[in-house]
């Protein structure tokens, strides 16, 4: 007979299997779950490990719907400033990278909000000061804007008289002065100069964000840009090769991304890409984007921006180009994954997504961020079967929300404005991402927020008392239950993974985290505390919190 590796009992374990919610003992064989409950004692052998639970929750590992690891590496192993929220501690990480890195040709990084800055944009004037004699380039947390000083601005010939290009805006001050600040494609002006990091460098930069994405209790995602994208160099080969090493302990679904400069002729590229990504690694999804943030006004929407009233944002893609698209992609098997933020951005991806069923094909399409739906659009939505791909975190009243965002919409938009319980509430199925590295993939901190709609207590970017305490539109907070299956059966459905993933259930892989609260027993307020002992992916520990990735000291014969 085959025992099981492990048999995991002695705490509440949460399967979320509506047909079988909970238990009090699972097996795991092979990579698999074999047994649950009553049924468990049978499949303990003399090589058992017994993983006494010790009263913590046992939950599926968590999926993330759309992040970004290659991004979210990258930044963590450069100058990384999204740990910290202030200027003074911004000056201060610039500075030290630079020193300790004499020898690097461009200064590199990411993670800054614009709220610290007066108007909310950075200038280059700070970055000279830092760094005079080497180009600085700095992309924002959301990922739509960087920050540059004047020798990357030089470098790439952007003077005072530059024109905006397609799809961007070159930041200039009241005297018609470029500022550095670079939104949307104007940035890649500059990011097109640097070059790519060696093969060597990428492939780091995918370990440690798959080891931090693991010590949070992620087993699964999908990367929200496999291609040339968003600065970043393309992820696909080296998603190949982690994978065939037996390195890459995620199941990863990649998405990957739409050239709006060019046509349909890139859908034979996805298909020979999907035919070779077998694996842990799987290209099922198309990326595309729709439009911006509003933030930087380059969300599109339906009527002007507060103050700005002949501003109504940027449409990267036409809405009758867009539908086109969206039938032959979906006409090929994939599912789209879409980027739309303004509700003029939703619209046109509801109007795109009606698209005829066909026998056999069922489709994963889904609408990521949707910051603003319009209300006649929400039926419309439910109506295509897609999916709502949220990030909770975002939904509250944090200084970014509150000091650049807010300003720029009026009543009416504030009072739609990341409509996650209305959407449900519609019918539309939800899917938690965390789009990491704009904001933390920490899921226990993202649940936290779509059930209290306010910030956990221990995230930088959200220290004032308005962040935690005063919720943004209470009414679209979603329970703690529709919030914990939305990062798991409803991402990995998201992901095209729930065949196999997603649940505790016999026959499914055993990817699997303890947590160190059982969050169904614990305060909604103090969800965002709970942290994560120990994850599993495809039966195998892949993280300990208490030994960096050993088997932990809750292991008990």
């Amino acid at each position: 007979m085959t025992y099981a590796d492990w048999i995991f009992s002695g705490g509440p374990i949460h399967t979320m299997d509506p047909a079988y919610a909970r238990t009090n003992a699972v097996a795991v064989a092979d990579g698999k779950i074999v047994a649950l409950g009553s049924d468990a004692a049978a499949w303990r052998g003399p090589a058992t490990e017994l993983i006494n639970l010790a009263g913590k929750a046992l939950l599926p590992g968590f999926h993330d719907a759309h992040v970004h690891p290659l991004a979210g590496g990258l930044q963590m192993l450069g100058c990384d400033l999204s740990g910290v929220h202030s200027l003074g501690e911004y000056r201060d990480l610039i500075a030290a990278h630079a020193r300790a890195n004499p020898a690097a040709e461009w200064i590199q990084g990411a993670g800054w909000y614009g709220d610290v800055f007066d108007g909310g944009f950075p200038h280059r004037a700070l970055l000279d000061e830092l760094v005079p004699d080497r180009p600085v380039f700095l992309i924002s947390h959301d990922g739509h804007g960087a920050w540059a000083n004047s020798r990357a601005l030089e470098l790439a010939d952007i003077t005072d008289d530059t024109p905006n290009p397609d799809g961007g805006i070159i930041a200039r001050d009241v005297a018609g002065k470029a500022t550095g600040m670079l939104m949307e494609h104007a940035a890649d002006l500059v990011s097109s100069l640097i070059p790519d990091p060696d093969p060597r460098h990428i492939r780091r930069a995918l370990l440690t964000a798959q080891a931090y994405l693991h010590s949070l209790g992620v087993t699964a995602w999908q990367d929200a840009a496999v291609g040339q994208a968003l600065g970043m160099p393309d992820s696909f080969e080296h998603y190949l090769a982690l994978d065939s090493e037996g390195l890459l302990t995620a199941t990863v679904t990649g998405a990957l991304w739409w050239q709006r400069d060019r046509g349909l002729e890139q859908i034979e590229q996805f298909k020979d890409r999907r035919a070779k990504a077998r694996g842990r690694f799987q290209a099922t999804a198309v990326k595309i984007m729709v439009d911006g943030v509003c933030e930087n006004l380059t969300a599109a929407m339906t009527r002007p921006y507060k103050g700005h009233p002949h501003e109504v944002g940027m449409s990267l893609i036409e809405p009758d180009e867009l539908a086109r698209i969206a039938r032959a992609v979906d006409a090929e098997g994939f599912d789209l994954h879409l980027h739309a933020v303004g509700d003029q951005a939703v619209r046109d991806c509801v109007n795109a997504l009606d698209l005829p069923r066909r026998e056999g094909w069922d489709p994963r399409h889904q609408i990521a961020h949707l910051d603003l739906v319009d209300p006649a659009d929400v039926a419309r939505f439910a109506a295509t079967g897609a999916i709502a791909n949220i990030q909770p975190l975002w939904a509250r009243q944090d200084p970014v929300l509150v000091e650049t965002k807010l300003p720029y919409l009026d009543e009416a938009h504030q009072q739609v404005h990341f409509a996650f319980e209305t959407l449900r509430r519609a019918g539309v199925e939800l899917a938690i991402g965390s789009d990491w590295p704009v904001s933390s993939p920490d899921p226990l901190w993202g649940i936290h927020t779509a059930v209290n709609r306010t910030a956990p207590s221990a995230d930088p970017h959200a220290r004032d008392t308005r962040s935690q305490t005063e919720p943004l539109l209470p009414s679209e907070a979603i329970t703690l239950g529709a919030a914990l299956t939305a990062h798991t059966t409803g991402a990995a459905r998201a992901n095209r993974l729930d065949a196999q993933r997603g649940a505790i259930r016999v026959g499914m892989a055993a990817d699997l985290v303890v947590l160190d609260a059982d969050p169904l027993a614990a305060e909604a307020t103090s969800l965002g505390a709970i942290g994560v002992d120990l994850t599993f992916a495809g039966g195998q520990p892949v993280y300990s919190r208490a030994h960096n990735g050993a088997l932990p000291a809750l292991l008990a014969q």
